[in-house]
């Protein structure tokens, strides 16, 4: 058995967010999924079973535990499919296809050229009261350095806590509490502080951002679908921009650099490319 191995949000293969792929999982005990997933040692990995309800089942695992979806490694997931010729396309330039996880079932579009997008959930803001001197010093930044947009926690699939900062000196120079963000994470029905800046790396993009989710065993997240789609919701919702459509930079400071293409309308959708970048024997 082998795990296929796909940068996401990139096609340069020393960039993006690595996630391990699994094809015919559906002999794999839990435990397994999770040993691979810790051998691995990406954020997250993905393995494909069958399903009843759509064209492909997939389940994710951090090293530490199951998740019920992840953005980049549906998008690692289905480019495999795509590059291994389980998903043809023929003489389409596109087509959709769906896939079950513990979240629901989603719409993925496949394009020729290997773009990839994503159809996430009905975008859902909680109301919830978040101090923001606390959740500053969870940041390790000063209170002036969060800009005045509400904290709120967003779900286009997952749960984030969107929180804007002044600048990409700022963002870069969070140094985080994980220890703190896990347990206000806990407390507060929250899978990852999401903090997002204006100030970008390329001209052409809208934000650029960061993710923190000790709570799933992720110190840091590299490049986060999820949580774009999250963000272009909560900033279509918050009139940040007249757009509707946005490009997100994330992981540039852990020299895994990579952008999202989110548009919003009644869902968000999240888009990138991906790489393959080796194979490895698994047992």
């Amino acid at each position: 058995m082998k795990a296929i191995l796909v940068k996401v949000f990139t096609q340069d293969k020393a960039q993006g967010n690595p996630a391990g792929v699994v094809f015919d999982a559906d002999k794999l005990l839990d435990n397994q999924m999770l040993e691979i997933s810790k051998g691995l040692g990406f954020s997250e990995s993905a393995f494909v079973v069958k399903s009843d309800k759509a064209n492909f089942g997939i389940r994710y695992f951090t090293p530490t535990q199951e998740v019920d979806l992840c953005g980049h490694a549906t998008s690692a997931t289905v480019y495999a499919l795509l590059k291994k010729k389980k998903i043809y396309l023929g003489k389409e330039k596109s087509k959709t296809i769906t896939i079950e996880t513990k979240a629901g079932i989603f719409p993925v579009e496949v394009h020729k050229d290997g773009l990839i997008v994503m159809t996430q959930t009905q975008p859902q803001f909680w109301e919830d009261f978040h101090n923001k001197n606390e959740v500053a010093k969870l940041l390790g930044i000063s209170l002036q350095e969060i800009i005045d947009y509400p904290i709120q926690t967003v779900s286009t699939g997952t749960p984030k806590l969107m929180v804007g900062v002044n600048s990409l000196e700022t963002l870069f120079s969070i140094k985080p509490y994980l220890e703190g963000i896990e347990m206000y994470c806990k407390e507060h029905l929250v899978k990852g502080f999401y903090p997002f800046t204006l100030e970008t790396k390329e001209k052409d993009s809208d934000f650029h951002a960061r993710q923190f989710n000790p709570l799933a065993g992720i110190a840091e997240d590299p490049i986060t679908g999820v949580a774009a789609g999250a963000l272009g919701a909560y900033a279509v919702k918050h009139k940040i921009s007249d757009k509707n459509n946005f490009v997100i930079e994330q992981g540039y400071c852990m020299d895994k650099g990579g952008k999202m293409y989110v548009t919003v309308e009644d869902k968000a959708k999240v888009g990138g490319y991906a790489v393959i970048f080796g194979e490895k024997e698994i047992s």
